[in-house]
């Protein structure tokens, strides 16, 4: 069977098409890459993967039934929300990415007393950001899965460097790469050209950064 059979056959779950999946010989295995703001959530063995600084990446899991996924969240909520009337379907934000990964695991199989999760990223991977970012989706996504009492088996976050992440969604494996610079100089950029976004949007609605 080659790549494309591969692919063809073990196809994305509904609702998660549109993301980017690849054969990896070396691995033989299926990746699927997921960027800022995606969620996927799968029941083949497959590796997803994505590279991180300030962003927060959930890998969760059912273990008993065969299924779980990843999100890659910016921050916790919008800029100024103050409720959840506020929080807009863009899973950008965790509020709402963790809600999409949570519903999309158990809508196909999976169950929610046997949600266990790891939790990467949140790195101050440019200096000039003085808000705090990964410090702030750290503590959000501590004080969720304390809320909602999903075990957190591990945590990479933190640091200064950027990390690409790998994880089985149905073993539960993963192991994180700290990027060199090429790909470390690439998660500065994308980190400081959101960080001129946020403050545009601060400026604009005249408001604090939470």
């Amino acid at each position: 069977m080659n790549s494309a059979q591969k692919i063809q056959k073990e196809k994305a779950l509904p609702g998660f098409e549109k993301i980017n999946r690849y054969w990896d010989p070396v691995r033989k295995l299926v990746i699927a890459k997921v960027l800022p703001g995606e969620v996927y959530v799968t029941k083949h063995h497959e590796l997803i993967t994505t590279l991180l600084g300030s962003c927060i990446a959930v890998c969760m899991q059912d273990k008993r039934n065969g299924i779980g996924g990843m999100n890659h969240f910016k921050l916790p909520a919008p800029p100024g929300s103050t409720s959840e009337k506020d929080i807009s379907n863009d899973t950008n934000y965790g509020i709402y990415a963790m809600e999409l990964l949570i519903n999309g695991i158990i809508t196909n199989g999976g169950d929610r007393k046997f949600l266990q999760c790891k939790i990467f990223g949140g790195g101050n991977v440019v200096q000039a950001i003085t808000n705090n970012i990964g410090e702030k989706n750290i503590t959000f996504v501590q004080d969720f899965m304390r809320q909602e009492r999903i075990r957190i088996l591990h945590q990479s976050t933190g640091g200064t460097t950027g990390q690409q992440v790998f994880y089985h969604p149905i073993t539960g494996n993963d192991f994180s790469v700290s990027q060199g610079k090429n790909s470390f100089e690439e998660v500065k950029k994308a980190e400081a050209d959101y960080l001129a976004k946020v403050n545009d949007e601060m400026d604009d609605n005249n408001i604090i950064f939470f």
